[in-house]
């Protein structure tokens, strides 16, 4: 093999079968990840709730007032604090850098925040 000569339709006839071989493998691994999307209802559990009987009207049309209506998203006021804080550490962490003296976030009082861009 080492020393013979080659022609042009064997080494077309390799290229071929080798090109077709990382194709098929390709294919195969693209079939695999479509796959995936099932694998967690098949961690999912299997108890479905058990469906009460209606007893009464009034009690249904009661629930139903005080359902929230679609589309509303309850507020989330806990990401805002949650956000104000880090926003306050990163401003601190970088007066500390730019100047050299410690600051502390508890004393930084933030008015309005610009997005910049870069």
């Amino acid at each position: 093999m080492a020393g013979e000569e080659i022609t042009i339709p064997v080494a077309l006839m390799h290229t071929g079968v080798s090109m077709g071989t990382v194709f098929i493998v390709l294919i195969l691994i693209s079939f695999v990840i479509y796959l995936l999307r099932f694998v967690p209802r098949l961690f999912e559990k299997k108890d479905k709730p058990v469906k009460e009987k209606k007893k009464d009207n009034a009690d249904v049309s009661a629930v139903q007032k005080v359902s929230p209506a679609k589309g509303v998203a309850p507020a989330k006021k806990t990401a805002d604090t949650e956000l104000v804080a880090v926003i306050a550490a990163a401003i601190a962490a970088t007066m500390t850098e730019e100047t050299g003296v410690p600051v502390s976030p508890e004393g930084l009082v933030i008015r309005s925040i610009k997005k910049r861009s870069l």
